[in-house]
């Protein structure tokens, strides 16, 4: 089976993070780095096609591209959640087409009153649930000119670009893959982003809920993680939690052992080099402390 080539960027805590996966024979990592970033997406900044800092990134993303000898002439960004706009609603499963842009942008308006729809691209994500015929979903507003800086990004490095996701969502194909010992478990997925926390229930390898929370002090984490769980358990047909799930930044031992004790829940950090295999060249480092790489590498798994 000849090499296919995919990669994926996210962006965490003013870092670029990029990875790259050869579809060959068996999954390899062939790219895993980083670098800082003078563009910060995380901030709800007014980006477009032409923003002063647009060359800026491009040039960051072709010395990244260059200095790692990335093959891909595709490539895959992941979103911060920070200038998101993110809902939880309900959705007739029957909704198609032009019906169900409507029903999302009317939807997005009354959640977002004073928001100015014309700047949002609005989609839905659809959550898996026991009823046929009502669902909820994921409602998900990002600002269009965010998504014309990458492409102009992209189109100026001469990549097509391939998916453009929510980093927090991206994780969910490096969990499946990495652990599919966890796909009939329920799992709170928690990704520690510096000033800002992702929290998730996964049943059975599938979303099903998220929340955001802001990260100013130590303890904010694990304030996150009790006001989630009495949140869940005022929800119908949320089961108990087997296991926490971390990814993201300063998620070391000791943050893993205090979850732990204080939940009494079995918790581990996201191995997302789990059932890949490394190249040689690839920094120990990054291979060994990967959870960061969540996001980027679950795009660069995603071939469709």
């Amino acid at each position: 089976m000849r090499s296919s080539y995919y990669s994926g960027i996210s962006f965490y805590k003013g870092q670029i993070q990029l990875a790259e996966l050869d579809h060959g024979r068996k999954k390899t990592v062939t790219v895993l780095n980083e670098r800082t970033s003078a563009v910060d997406l995380s901030r709800d900044a007014k980006f477009s096609a032409d923003h002063p800092q647009l060359h800026t990134f491009i040039y960051e993303l072709e010395e990244m591209i260059k200095e790692n000898k990335v093959h891909s002439k595709t490539v895959s960004f992941a979103l911060p959640t920070e200038p998101l706009l993110m809902s939880v609603i309900p959705l007739d499963a029957s909704l198609q087409g032009q019906g169900l842009t409507s029903h999302l942008q009317w939807e997005f308006e009354q959640y977002y009153p004073t928001v100015p729809i014309k700047d949002y691209i609005v989609s839905a994500y659809p959550i898996p649930g026991p009823s046929k015929g009502v669902k909820q979903a994921f409602l998900v507003g990002v600002q269009r000119g965010t998504i014309a800086f990458l492409k102009r990004a992209a189109a100026e490095l001469r990549l097509q670009v391939h998916l453009i996701d929510i980093d927090h969502f991206s994780v969910e194909k490096t969990l499946r893959h990495c652990h599919p010992e966890l796909l009939e478990d329920e799992i709170l997925l928690i990704g520690v982003r510096g000033n800002g926390i992702d929290v998730s229930m996964v049943s059975q390898g599938q979303y099903v809920d998220y929340r955001a929370y802001t990260m100013q002090h130590a303890d904010d984490l694990k304030n996150a993680i009790a006001d989630y769980r009495q949140y869940l358990e005022q929800k119908e047909s949320i089961e108990s939690i087997n296991k926490i799930v971390l990814y993201g930044y300063d998620v070391t031992a000791q943050t893993i052992n205090h979850i732990q004790r204080e939940t009494g829940i079995s918790t581990m950090v996201l191995d997302a080099m789990n059932n890949l295999t490394p190249s040689k060249k690839l920094y120990d480092v990054y291979v060994k402390d990967n959870s960061r790489f969540s996001a980027a590498i679950g795009l660069a798994l995603r071939t469709q």
